[in-house]
């Protein structure tokens, strides 16, 4: 029964949409992911600037362990 269900979605999916689509695609749009890529890799930094003690911390052994 679910397969038939996943059959039926997959027909009316392809029905549904369109074969072909114009669209354009100017310059900017190459700059315009060039920028995305940039700020997700600068927000990405940030974040892990901001995180950076507590990963370290979290994966740091506890003083308890330590039998000196």
């Amino acid at each position: 029964m679910l397969q038939l269900r996943h059959i039926l979605l997959i027909l009316i999916a392809l029905i549904v949409i369109p074969q072909s689509v114009s669209a354009y695609l100017d310059p900017g749009v190459g700059s315009m992911i060039w920028q995305l890529l940039v700020a997700v890799g600068l927000g990405a930094a940030f974040t892990l600037k901001m995180y950076w003690q507590k990963l370290k911390d979290r994966f740091r052994p506890s003083p308890a362990n330590h039998e000196d």
